[in-house]
C-alpha cells in the first residue's frame, strides 16, 4: 500500500465516522422534537374532542 492509498482510505473512515457522529447528534434531537411536537399536536386535538363531548 502506497502512501496515497493509505491516506484516501483514512480520510474515507474519518469521513463515515464524523457523518456518523454528526448524524447521531443532529438526527436524534430532531426525532425527539418531532415526536414532541407530534404528542403536542395529538394532546390539543384530544384535548379538544373530549371538550366538545363535555
Amino acid at each position: 500500500m502506497n502512501k496515497l492509498t493509505l491516506f484516501t482510505l483514512a480520510m474515507v473512515v474519518y469521513y463515515i465516522v464524523v457523518v456518523v457522529l454528526v448524524s447521531k447528534l443532529v438526527i436524534i434531537p430532531i426525532m425527539k422534537l418531532m415526536l414532541f411536537i407530534f404528542f403536542l399536536g395529538a394532546g390539543l386535538i384530544f384535548a379538544r374532542k373530549m371538550r366538545k363531548r363535555l
